[in-house]
């Protein structure tokens, strides 16, 4: 609101010096230039906007074109503060400068690894008895702008209840259209959830503590970015899975199908997003499409064949700066209709598809259908001077935002086959509740909320992360 007040003041003043009776009153850019990103490439930032030299804007237009064009580039994660000033405005020709101010985020995050290894807070601590041998450690080192092309390294070292290793690098910016990304994972488990029994995972470890089970992934991406709001990407992987024996033969035959102990297999798949979402680490406006098919198994291999498709969208109106209501579609089914193997049958209870209220359960299926809304008011948005008390000139500027947030969600997952005392799959689910959101320094985000469903139970679910 701050922002979007400065702006508006500063057009408020130009217009009453202008002609007054001018129906259509415009400015046209003559130059951008760029402050503070030191590291940041120029075509990164401005690859970012579309606000551009000799373009011609009407001043009716012209603060909310701004306040979008801060929030885009706060969106990269490249910058903590982003400004961009009116300068040297010719109010007879009708031009101006515009200048972007910018603060550069801290790239490199090298954190030592202390998490949970479940799917949430609340599975640890309810279902898991809060037990320190379902924790991982190790240590992450992630750097988000490498080379100053937004281009991004993450290398994982990771022991624990999972061991895993992983390198993975993105750069988006080969041209101007083009980028690429790939990555190598690793990991084993000695414990292993192995099948599911009233919507709840089941888990084994044996007690000489063995490998049960090890997952290996190779793959690379292209992606090709037309426009400023439109992503595509194309992705060639390959996958290895292995698990021991006693999984295979004595607790779930079908984990990979007819007692096999190996899966492998060859994806292709094509994702393609069209992103007009105003901040999307926290949007507050605009929308989100999205559509992606994938193909797994491409006969190189006669172990696993399946493709599937899913897509959505995403919607968020914004009512005077204050409130906002943010509605999400989402839907997946499998074209190929032949069982499914344990471990590649997932549904809803995973990462963002959750119901609230559901945290404690997962709804594995070949399709499903999610609806999530939200209605959020804007209770803090300021930016809080930390001074000399912050050793780091990147996180001085400490931006607060806290939004009040009720959910209402719904979901439905269509399972024929593993539904023996499953009993939320095949029917719709509805869950709700309110929730409390912070947002620091336009990058860590705080959520906590109480969820409600139709079992009768209730929860308080903690998360909390970057957004990058």
């Amino acid at each position: 609101m701050y922002k979007y007040l400065r702006v508006l003041t500063i057009l408020l003043v130009f217009q009453f010096s202008s002609a007054v009776n001018a129906q259509e009153a415009y400015v046209v850019i003559q130059e951008l230039r760029l402050v503070g990103n030191k590291k940041t490439k120029d075509r990164v930032v401005l690859r970012e906007m579309d606000m551009f030299p000799a373009d011609t804007i009407l001043l009716k237009d012209m603060a909310q074109r701004i306040i979008l064009n801060e929030k885009r580039l706060l969106s990269t994660a490249l910058f903590t503060d982003v400004n961009i000033n009116i300068k040297n405005w010719d109010t007879q020709n009708h031009t101006c400068d515009l200048v972007i101010e910018m603060q550069e985020n801290w790239y490199i995050y090298p954190s030592l690894i202390f998490e949970l290894a479940d799917r949430n807070f609340n599975v640890w601590w309810q279902e898991q008895n809060r037990s320190f041998d379902r924790v991982n450690y190790g240590l992450r080192v992630d750097h988000i702008n490498l080379t100053g092309h937004r281009d991004r390294l993450k290398v994982k070292f990771q022991l624990g209840y999972t061991r895993k290793y992983e390198l993975r690098y993105d750069y988006p910016y080969l041209n101007r259209k083009w980028g690429f990304s790939s990555g190598v994972f690793f990991s084993e488990n000695k414990e292993i959830g192995y099948i599911t029994q009233g919507n709840k995972t089941l888990f084994h470890k044996e007690e000489d503590e063995r490998r049960l089970r090890s997952r290996f992934r190779l793959g690379g991406t292209i992606n090709y970015r037309p426009g400023l709001f439109t992503f595509n990407a194309l992705r060639l992987g390959y996958h290895h899975n292995t698990i021991d024996d006693v999984i295979a033969t004595e607790y779930n035959p079908n984990y990979f199908l007819n007692e096999a102990t190996s899966l492998r297999f060859f994806l292709l798949e094509y994702d393609i997003q069209h992103d007009r979402r105003v901040f999307f680490q926290y949007p507050e406006g605009g929308h989100l499409l999205f559509f992606n098919i994938k193909k797994e198994g491409l006969g190189i291999y006669d172990e696993y064949n399946n493709l599937s498709v899913f897509g959505g969208l995403e919607k968020y109106f914004n009512y005077k700066q204050k409130w906002i209501y943010a509605l999400r579609l989402k839907g997946k089914t499998n074209l190929v209709r032949d069982k499914i193997a344990f471990a590649n049958n997932t549904g809803l209870g995973y990462g963002s598809d959750v119901v609230s209220g559901y945290e404690l359960y997962v709804l594995d299926g070949t399709d499903y259908f999610l609806f999530q809304s939200s209605l959020k008011y804007r209770l803090v948005d300021t930016i809080k001077d930390l001074g000399d008390n912050m050793p780091l000139n990147q996180f001085r500027r400490m931006s607060i935002k806290v939004f009040l947030r009720f959910n209402l969600d719904s979901g439905y997952v269509n399972e024929p086959t593993y539904i023996q005392t499953n009993d939320l799959n095949n029917q719709w689910i509805v869950g709700y509740g309110p929730a409390i959101d912070i947002i620091l320094w336009n990058t860590f985000i705080i959520k906590a909320e109480y969820g409600f469903n139709e079992l009768g139970e209730s929860g308080f679910i903690l998360q909390s992360g970057l957004t990058f």
